[in-house]
């Protein structure tokens, strides 16, 4: 593992909001701009099984790519704006660390995953992993932020192209003085030294904290079939696997489309369902009461302040069609 550390202080949420905005908005990038102070790791990513005993080689599962739709330029349009609301939002009063061990951590109702942002909880010296898979050479790229700016740090994990792989990184441990409100922004940047575009970036998983982090500590999600007709009251199927105890579990069902090569997302319906004990398989059926169309399960978890406030976002390599007709 390589990996190369030096200071940095942002000068605003709202700019970095901006930057994972335009880059995301772009359909070829050039190399992201560099500001010279802010903390930074490059990680190779593995598909070697995790220290811990997980009871399961690494997934390498690639899923399914899902198909173009006429909801696509709305909900790119969507996915932009919301990269840029999710920072400015950030100081809201309803954004205390009390708020993310009850509610869980927020994803955006509409995203690209070639970038996006997660509002979460962050503390000093956590694991952070991001499972992920890119279809060209480059990286995935993720910043840190606290809500107060104080604090920025930034992971650069590489991996073989259409090679699903997890990468762990560490907070420093004077990343603030406990826990603490941050967004965690993630896109795709090039191959270093090259004018390519940046690859298309699907996430399977990112969690942060000491039980959330060996692999990704909720895996092994499950949706089936690959399509259902609701008429004829057909029903999907959906599992997952909890690694750690968790407080708070919703499955939630997200429609998802490609446009411009971008694999867009968009929150249709949500369950919420009972604390899982740790070794727990979590399981359900969906009746597809949401739109048509392909759909991915999209599974948030987290333990609560009183445990840790360690949390978990994941979705699923399947995709099931929903027929309506």
């Amino acid at each position: 593992m390589a990996s190369v550390l030096y200071p940095l202080r942002l000068s605003a949420w709202i700019l970095t909001a901006l930057l994972c905005a335009e880059a995301t908005a772009q359909q070829t990038s050039d190399a992201p701009r560099t500001t010279p102070t802010h903390d930074q790791q490059q990680i190779n990513a593995t598909q070697q099984p995790p220290s811990r005993n997980e009871g399961h080689g690494t997934e390498t599962d690639p899923g399914h790519q899902p198909h173009g739709s006429n909801n696509g330029p709305a909900i790119a349009a969507g996915a932009a704006a919301s990269t840029v609301i999710i920072a400015a939002l950030i100081a809201h009063e309803h954004n205390s660390p009390g708020h993310f061990g009850k509610n869980g951590p927020e994803v955006p109702k509409e995203f690209d995953m070639n970038g996006f942002a997660i509002k979460g909880l962050a503390r000093p010296n956590w694991p952070v992993v991001l499972d992920f898979m890119l279809d060209t050479p480059g990286s995935a790229q993720v910043d840190i932020i606290t809500a107060d700016n104080k604090h920025h740090y930034r992971a650069i994990m590489t991996n073989g192209p259409n090679r699903r792989a997890y990468a762990i990184f560490h907070l420093p441990p004077d990343f603030g003085n406990d826990l603490q409100v941050a967004s965690y922004q993630i896109h795709s940047i090039p191959a270093t030294g090259t004018n390519t575009p940046a690859p298309r970036l699907r996430t399977f998983g990112i969690g942060a904290g000491d039980k959330a982090v060996g692999s990704v500590a909720i895996d092994q999600l499950t949706f089936q079939p690959a399509m259902i007709h609701t008429k004829a009251k057909e029903f999907a199927t959906y599992g997952f696997h909890a690694h750690s105890a968790f407080n708070g579990v919703r499955a939630e069902f997200v429609f998802t489309t490609l446009y411009n090569g971008h694999l867009l997302v968009e929150k249709d319906q949500e369950e919420k369902l009972p604390a899982i004990p740790e070794g727990e398989r979590g399981r359900g059926t969906w009746a597809g009461k949401g739109k048509a169309g392909e759909h991915m399960l999209q599974v948030r978890a987290w333990r609560g302040l009183e445990n840790g406030g360690d949390w978990v976002v994941a979705w699923s390599p399947d995709i099931v069609n929903v027929i309506k007709q």
